[in-house]
C-alpha cells in the first residue's frame, strides 16, 4: 500500500497541469515497511521532445542526482510517477515496457499514473509490476 498526503497529491496535479498537453513524471521518496509512506517529490525534466504528449523518459545523471539526495536523507526513491495526458490512468504498452526492463534491479518499485484531461480535471491510479504485467496497488490520501 501506498500513503501520500494532499499536499504531494497537489503538488503533482500542478505539475501535471502546468506541463499539459505534454507527460511530466519523476519520483517519490520515503520510508517503506508495512506501507510506503510518501514524504519527498522529486519532479524531472522530460528529456523526450521527439513525442512529449505520450512518452516520459528520464536523463540518467538527473536521476542519479535525485537517488543521491534521497539517500542523505535516509529516504528511498519508492515511486516512478508519471502524467497521462488525455489518457486514462492506466499503464500503457510503453510503460510496461519499461517496467520489465527496470523489474529485475528494482522489483519493488510502484507506478504512480495521473491522468490529466484538459489540464483541469484529474484521476489518480497505483501499480506495481510482477515482473510480467502490472497489478493495482492500494494507495491513500492522507
Amino acid at each position: 500500500m501506498l500513503k501520500l498526503n494532499k499536499d504531494l497529491v497537489d503538488e503533482i496535479k500542478s505539475l501535471a497541469r502546468k506541463s499539459y498537453p505534454y507527460e511530466c513524471g519523476g519520483f517519490l521518496a520515503g520510508k517503506s515497511g508495512t506501507c510506503k509512506e510518501i514524504t519527498e517529490i522529486y519532479p524531472l525534466e522530460n528529456q523526450n521532445k521527439s513525442t512529449p504528449k505520450v512518452r516520459f523518459e528520464i536523463d540518467p545523471r538527473e536521476f542519479q542526482t535525485v537517488e543521491d539526495s534521497a539517500t542523505k536523507r535516509g529516504l528511498g526513491l519508492l515511486v516512478f510517477y508519471h502524467s497521462h495526458p488525455d489518457h486514462p490512468a492506466r499503464p500503457s504498452a510503453f510503460d510496461t515496457e519499461r517496467a520489465a526492463g527496470l523489474a529485475p534491479f528494482w522489483p519493488d518499485l510502484s507506478y504512480l499514473i495521473v491522468s490529466v484531461a484538459g489540464a483541469k480535471d484529474f484521476e489518480f491510479s497505483c501499480w506495481v509490476f510482477d515482473g510480467n504485467s502490472f497489478e493495482e496497488e492500494e494507495f491513500k490520501v492522507v
